[in-house]
C-alpha cells in the first residue's frame, strides 16, 4: 500500500500542470478570503457579522482545494486503463483490498493535505493580521469541528470518485459522473453554512457525524465491489446505447436519397470529424445519465426551491426577478460539467493512444481544430438551453405570475444568447488547454482557469438582474463574446498537430524550473528566443533601465492597449451606470480623510504591493482576468464618484463640495497620477502571464512562456513597479489627506 500511495503521490507532484492550480488554491486562496472577510466586515454595519463569516470562510478555503483535487481520485483506476497501465498495476503481488486502499490513500493523500495547508495559512493570517476577527468568531472546539467537516469531506468525495474510477471505463465519464459527488457536497456546504451562520454548531457535529457514516460506508462498498478480473475484463462497449431504432421503409429510402445527395458541408472534413466525437459521447449512457439528471432534475429542482422562497420572503417582485438570473444559473450548470468533453479532445486522443491516427487525417489543423470545437460544442449548448428552457416552462406554467413579472420581452432572446457564448467562451478556453497539456489530470485542473473567472463573472450579474438593467447585460455579453473569439483565434494560431505529437509528459524539475528562470531573469530576449541561445549574462539593472525595459514595453504593446479599453470600459461604467444601480450619497463621505501620517503610507504601500502581485499570480488561472480587474475596479471606483457628483448636482467645471472636478484634484490626482499608470503597467504583465498558457510563441513550450513571463513580470516589479507604489503611497500618505483637507475647507 505504501509503495502505491508513493507511486501516485510522486507521479501527482511531478507534473507542474497538476502542482500549479493546487498551490495556488492553497496559498493564495486563504490570503484573498482574508482580505475579503475584512473588508466586508470593515463595510458592512453588523456587530455579529465576524462570528458568522468567518468560519463559514475557513470553512470554505478548506473545501475549494478539496473539490478541485478530486481530479486525481477520478482517474485512480480509469486514467491508467487509458495510459495503458491498468495491466501492470493489476499484476502487483498485492490482494485487491491492498490495491484498492493504496490507491485511496494517495488519492486522498494530496487533497487532504492541501486542505488543511490552505486552513492553516487562513488562521495563522487571522492570528497575525485580523487576532480580533479570529478571537471575535473562533474558539478551539470551533476550529476542530471545521477541520473535521473538511476532513469528512474529503474523505467522502475522495472515496466516492475512487468508487466511480473503478466502474467506470473512459476518463470522460468519470469526471462527468463526479457530479453525483460535488453536487451532493455542494449542498452539504450550503447547510453547514446556514447552520453557522444561525449558531447552530451543536447541529454541525451532527452533519460531521453523518459524514463520517458516509465515508466509511463508501470505503466499504468500494472494498467489496473492487475486483481486478472484472476491472480488466470491462471494455468500454459496456457503455455504449445501441440507437438502431426501427424505421419505416419510406423513412429508409428517404435517408438512403439524402445520403446519396449530401452537402459539400455533410462531407466537409470538419463536419466528418464533429460527427465522429459525438457519436462517441452520445452512445455512452455514463456521458448521458450525469447529463439528463443536470438537465432535467436540476430545474425541478431549483423548482421547489422556489416555492420554498416564497414563504419566507417577503415580496414576491424580489423573486421574481430572479426568475432570469436563475434560468442562467441552471443553463450554466451542466456546461460547466459538459465541460469534460471539451477538456479531453485532444489530450484524451493521447491517453487513449489514438492521437497519431486522428493527426494523420488528410485534413489541415485548422479544420482538425474546428471539428473538435463543434463536436466540444454542441452536447453542453444542447444541454444547457435545454435545462434553462425546462426551468422557465415550469415557472410559468406553475408560477405565471413570477414569470410574467420576471421576464421582460428582451429577456428570453438576451438569456439564449448569454447561454451561448458562455458555452462558446468555456468550450474554446478548454480546447485550447487540451492541446497545451500532456494529460487529462494537468488539463482538468487547468480547466479552473476557464470555469472559476466564469463562474464569477455569473455570479455578479445577479446584482443587474435584481436592477433590471438589461442595457448593461448586453454589454457584458459584448464583453464575453470578444474573449471567445479570442479563445478560438489564439488556439488555431497555436494549433500544431507536429508540436503535439512531440509533446511529451512534463516533469516538474525544480532545478531545471529554476535555471531556466534564472536565464530569463538576468537578460531580456523576446519571447520564443530558446533558452539555450542565451548569453549567460549576468543581471544589469543599467542595462534593464537603457535597453531591456524599452524593449519589453514594445512587447507589451498589446497587453496595455486591451488594460487600457479596460480602463476607459470600467470609467464609462462608473461614471454612467452604477449611480442608477448604488444609490450612495457621497457628500457626506467626503472631506473627512485620516490624518495625514506615514503609518498610512505604509499601509497603503503593504494594501498596494499586495494586490500587485496576488493579481498577477492569479492571472496564471485566470487568462489574466484577475490582472484586468485592478484597473477596471479602481478606475469604475472614480467614475462612481464622480458619476454620482454630478447626478446630484455638482458642476464639472467649477469647485466645490459636490464639484465632481473637486473630487478629482483632491482624491484622485495627487497620488493617482502616479498609482494608476503604475497600475495599467502592472495589469499589462498579468495579462501577458495568463496568456501564456493560451498560444506559447514558435520554440517556446507552455512552461518555457510562463516561465518568460513570470521572470519578467519579477524584474519590473522589483525595478519599477514597487518604486513607483512606494512613492505613490508616501503622496497618499503625507501629501493627499492635506490636499483634501485644503479643498474641502477641513
Amino acid at each position: 500500500m505504501l509503495a502505491i500511495t508513493r507511486r501516485e503521490v510522486r507521479e501527482t507532484l511531478g507534473d507542474w500542470r497538476v502542482v500549479l492550480p493546487m498551490l495556488l488554491l492553497t496559498l493564495i486562496l486563504p490570503q484573498l478570503l482574508v482580505a475579503a472577510s475584512s473588508q466586508v466586515i470593515r463595510f458592512v454595519d453588523d456587530p455579529d457579522l465576524a462570528e458568522r463569516l468567518v468560519p463559514f470562510a475557513a470553512l470554505l478555503v478548506g473545501f475549494v482545494p478539496a473539490s478541485f483535487s478530486l481530479i486525481t481520485a477520478l482517474e485512480s483506476f480509469v486514467g491508467e486503463r487509458e495510459r495503458n497501465t491498468l495491466e501492470s498495476l493489476l499484476a502487483m503481488p498485492l490482494s485487491d483490498n491492498e490495491l484498492y486502499l493504496g490507491k485511496l490513500a494517495s488519492s486522498l493523500l494530496t487533497p487532504l493535505l492541501s486542505s488543511l495547508i490552505a486552513m492553516l495559512i487562513f488562521v495563522g493570517l487571522l492570528l497575525g493580521f485580523r487576532p480580533d476577527l479570529y478571537f471575535g468568531s473562533m474558539d478551539l472546539s470551533r476550529l476542530l469541528l471545521l477541520v473535521l467537516l473538511i476532513t469528512c469531506m474529503a474523505v467522502v468525495m475522495v472515496t466516492g470518485a475512487v468508487v466511480i474510477s473503478s466502474h467506470i471505463t473512459t476518463v470522460r465519464a468519470a469526471n462527468l459522473m463526479s457530479s453525483f459527488i460535488l453536487i451532493p457536497m455542494v449542498g452539504i456546504m450550503q447547510i453547514a453554512a446556514f447552520l453557522i451562520i444561525n449558531g447552530r454548531w451543536t447541529e454541525l457535529w451532527l452533519v460531521a457525524a453523518a459524514l463520517v457514516v458516509l465515508g466509511a460506508l463508501l470505503i466499504r462498498i468500494g472494498m467489496r465491489t473492487f475486483s481486478r478480473e472484472e476491472l480488466l475484463s470491462r471494455e468500454h462497449l459496456q457503455g455504449q446505447i445501441s440507437w438502431n431504432i426501427p424505421m419505416p421503409a419510406w423513412w429508409r429510402e428517404r435517408r438512403s436519397q439524402r445520403k446519396a445527395h449530401q452537402t459539400r458541408w455533410s462531407q466537409s472534413a470538419v463536419w466528418l470529424i464533429a460527427r465522429r466525437e459525438l457519436n462517441e459521447v452520445i452512445t455512452d449512457w455514463r456521458v448521458l445519465i450525469p447529463l439528463f439528471t443536470l438537465i432535467f432534475g436540476l430545474p425541478l429542482g431549483l423548482l421547489a426551491g422556489v416555492n420554498l422562497a416564497l414563504d419566507f420572503v417577503e415580496g414576491e417582485g424580489n423573486i421574481a426577478r430572479l426568475v432570469p438570473f436563475v434560468g442562467l444559473l441552471v443553463g450554466f450548470v451542466p456546461a460547466s460539467f459538459a465541460l469534460i468533453t471539451a477538456i479531453e479532445s485532444f489530450v484524451g486522443e493521447r491517453e487513449r493512444n489514438s492521437l497519431e491516427s486522428l493527426l494523420a487525417m488528410p485534413v489541415s489543423d485548422r479544420e482538425l481544430y474546428l471539428g473538435k470545437l463543434i463536436a466540444a460544442l454542441i452536447v453542453p449548448l444542447v444541454g444547457s438551453l435545454t435545462a434553462m428552457f425546462t426551468f422557465l416552462a415550469a415557472i410559468r406554467l406553475v408560477f405565471p405570475r413570477l414569470y410574467l413579472v420576471g421576464m421582460q420581452p428582451e429577456t428570453l432572446p438576451l438569456l439564449i444568447l448569454m447561454i451561448s457564448v458562455v458555452n462558446l467562451l468555456m468550450v474554446a478556453g478548454a480546447v485550447v488547454i487540451s492541446t497545451n497539456t500532456s494529460s487529462i489530470r494537468a488539463a482538468t485542473l487547468l480547466a479552473s482557469a476557464v470555469l472559476v473567472p466564469t463562474a464569477v463573472v455569473i455570479q455578479l450579474q445577479v446584482l443587474l438582474f435584481i436592477a433590471q438593467r438589461y442595457d448593461v447585460l448586453w454589454y457584458v455579453l459584448a464583453g464575453l463574446f470578444v474573449v471567445a473569439l479570442a479563445f478560438i483565434r489564439s488556439g488555431m494560431a497555436g494549433f500544431n498537430r507536429e508540436e503535439i505529437l512531440s509533446r511529451e509528459h512534463d516533469d516538474l524539475n525544480p532545478s531545471h524550473i529554476a535555471a531556466t528562470l534564472r536565464s530569463f531573469f538576468r537578460e531580456h530576449q523576446p519571447a520564443g528566443v530558446p533558452v539555450t541561445a542565451y548569453h549567460g549574462l549576468a543581471f544589469s539593472p543599467r542595462r534593464f533601465y537603457r535597453y531591456e525595459f524599452p524593449a519589453l514595453l514594445r512587447e507589451l504593446r498589446l497587453p496595455i492597449l486591451a488594460v487600457l479599453l479596460v480602463s476607459i470600459g470600467g470609467t464609462w461604467l462608473g461614471l454612467n451606470l452604477a449611480p442608477s444601480i448604488f444609490n450612495v450619497n457621497i457628500q457626506n463621505q467626503l472631506g473627512n480623510p485620516p490624518p495625514p501620517s506615514f503609518s498610512l503610507a505604509a499601509f497603503v504601500l503593504a494594501n498596494n504591493l499586495r494586490v500587485s502581485v496576488l493579481s498577477n499570480i492569479f492571472s496564471v488561472i485566470s487568462f489574466g482576468i484577475f490582472a484586468l480587474m485592478v484597473p477596471g475596479v479602481a478606475f469604475g471606483q472614480i467614475g462612481f464618484f464622480a458619476g454620482q457628483l454630478a447626478r446630484e448636482g455638482g458642476d464639472w467645471l467649477a469647485l466645490g463640495n459636490d464639484s465632481p472636478l473637486q473630487f478629482l484634484l483632491a482624491y484622485v490626482v495627487p497620488h493617482g497620477i502616479i498609482e494608476l499608470p503604475t497600475f495599467i503597467l502592472s495589469a499589462a504583465l498579468g495579462l501577458r502571464i495568463g496568456a501564456a498558457l493560451l498560444s506559447p510563441p514558435p520554440g517556446f513550450s507552455p512552461a518555457d512562456n510562463l516561465l518568460w513571463a513570470l521572470a519578467n513580470f519579477a524584474k519590473v516589479w522589483m525595478l519599477v513597479l514597487v518604486p513607483l507604489i512606494a512613492l505613490s503611497a508616501l503622496v497618499e500618505g503625507l501629501i493627499t489627506p492635506r490636499i483634501v483637507l485644503m479643498l474641502y475647507g477641513g
